[in-house]
């Protein structure tokens, strides 16, 4: 059974079905691409599409279904790829190959090419259903009519980001996306919509892409000149890569004499895995006590987070895993196997619902209809194997975050707050216990007190500052006279260019000729009345 499970989707051209009510006619289509770039490819999402589309037919025995993988003719290998290839796959799908008459649906995990699956979702109102990857798009129902999601993703990160600046009153910030040949895409997505939305929001963002990989030196220079830029116009920092970028940024930073009580550094991981790296102080190297300082600077953001432990499906998959001919470099993501899993029983449990309808016609109106399909899903919970899954009015699942803080002590980051999402996008914070910062239960301000630069009015000596206001005073002085000159100048210039016999004296000084056969006219003085 399961290897016949394996040989239908790994194919990817035959659906399987079961049933002969010829009623229905489901149409599951997963357009994805193989590849190690990224955990949202089919090396490690197949585990899930198995076992979800089982549970999917033990739901509906008499329905029939067929699943199929849909893939680039072209060398389609990482994320960046399947975002420019993903509209040619599905266009080939639905004008050659989907049936005349079938229910379609898209269910695809999905990496940086979401949005553009959507245009054509909406366009041929066809629901379809994202289980890892989403966007802020799909709280608008009019942009996103048949787009509902089981990820634990948030719609918008930069709502998150944004509640945690504003709860420590900080509005002026630096954004830094280090990236790495073939490193996880999930960060340059983060940066995107966090960057895009803060400014939205008038957060005063000064942001960097670093991508040199080498020389070492070469590396080096890219992150002291940003830092040194850094250190001239804010103090908190947002991070995004996976760990070991991260040190490397602290290392430097500690070198430049930017790791204190004033310096906070916002890290990101969007889950625990090896992907994204351990966020760990100890390599065991001669940087580890430098690291170990400098961790105390460091705020970890970790964007899912799940607070209740179940009884999952690890196993199940781990062992599909094994048996498959997909090449992995490291472990399964079991949090995305749960989310794509549950997405094949949440459909399945409203196709269940609409099948069994007396109302036949009814349901087949709605089945045929992608807005109202995925308007069956809107505002409800969805029991899974893995636990519940709720959405709300518009088809997004709330999500849970959490905040991390280095313990001194146990020199671990520890979670010290939650962030909930509520259904109408906004966040509860609940803090576990309280802020711990180089010995304060707060963290630093907006701005240092003397400034980001160290010389505020406030902090230099009073001969500094009697320097200052005469430098001020001259300056002011300086610029008044120029503008007097060119004033001057300027009136002269216009007179000269506006009066052609401005040189004519005559009224004033009557002119004669000192010898009648010259030329040459002299000047006498006017007689006296």
């Amino acid at each position: 059974m399961f290897l016949w499970v394996m040989i239908v989707l790994l194919l990817g051209i035959f659906g399987f079905s079961s049933g002969d009510i010829d009623s229905y006619d489901i149409e599951i289509v997963t357009p994805t691409y193989i590849g190690v770039d990224s955990l949202f490819a089919l090396n490690y999402q197949e585990p899930a599409y198995v076992t979800g589309i089982s549970a999917l037919k033990k739901q509906n025995p008499g329905l029939s279904v067929t699943y199929q993988i849909l893939t680039s003719t072209n060398a389609t290998t990482d994320c960046v790829i399947m975002k420019n290839n993903v509209q040619d796959v599905l266009a080939r799908w639905y004008y050659r190959e989907k049936r005349k008459d079938s229910v379609p649906v898209i269910l695809m995990s999905a990496c940086l090419e979401v949005e553009f699956a959507n245009q054509l979702a909406k366009a041929w109102n066809i629901l379809m259903i994202p289980t890892v990857n989403t966007d802020a798009t799909i709280r608008d129902k009019v942009k996103a009519p048949t787009w509902i999601t089981s990820t634990l993703y948030p719609s918008n990160y930069g709502d998150l980001y944004r509640g945690f600046l504003a709860r420590n009153n900080w509005t002026t910030v630096a954004s830094v996306l280090n990236l790495e040949t073939n490193g996880p895409p999930v960060y340059t997505n983060i940066a995107y919509i966090v960057n895009r939305r803060l400014r939205e929001y008038g957060f005063n963002l000064t942001s960097w892409t670093r991508e040199t990989q080498e020389p070492a030196s070469a590396v080096i220079a890219e992150i002291d000149a940003i830092l040194l830029t850094i250190r001239d116009i804010c103090r908190v920092i947002l991070h995004y890569g996976p760990a070991y970028l991260l040190r490397q940024f602290l290392i430097r930073a500690s070198r430049n004499n930017m790791i204190n009580e004033n310096y906070v550094y916002i890290a990101a991981r969007p889950f625990a895995h090896t992907l994204f790296g351990r966020f760990r102080w100890q390599e065991f190297d001669q940087d580890d006590e430098t690291v170990r300082e400098a961790y105390k600077s460091v705020i970890l953001l970790q964007i899912i987070y799940v607070e209740e432990q179940r009884e999952t499906m690890d196993g199940v998959w781990s062992e599909i895993g094994r048996n498959s001919s997909l090449r992995k470099l490291r472990e399964l993501p079991f949090v995305y196997l749960t989310q794509t899993h549950g997405a094949f029983q949440m459909l399945g449990q409203v196709l269940a619902n609409l099948t069994k309808s007396d109302a036949l016609n009814k349901s087949r109106s709605i089945l045929n209809n992608g807005r109202d399909f995925a308007a069956q899903f809107f505002s409800r919970t969805f029991a899974t194997d893995n636990g519940d899954i709720t959405l709300n009015g518009a088809g997004v699942r709330a999500t849970t975050s959490a905040v991390k803080q280095f313990n001194n002590n146990t020199g671990e980051l520890e979670v010290f707050l939650i962030a909930r999402e509520q259904s109408d996008y906004s966040y509860e914070w609940h803090a576990l216990q309280p802020a711990s910062w180089y010995g304060e239960n707060h963290f630093p301000p907006n701005e240092p007190f003397c400034g980001f630069t160290g010389q505020a009015d406030v902090c230099l000596p009073d001969g500094s500052r009697w320097a200052s206001t005469i430098a001020i005073i001259c300056s002011v002085f300086l610029i008044v006279f120029c503008a007097l000159l060119g004033g001057f100048f300027f009136a002269r210039a216009h007179m000269a260019k506006n009066s052609t016999d401005w040189w004519i004296i005559t009224d004033l000084f009557p002119l004669r000729s000192s010898d009648e056969n010259s030329s040459l006219l002299v000047v006498t003085k006017p007689e006296l009345l």
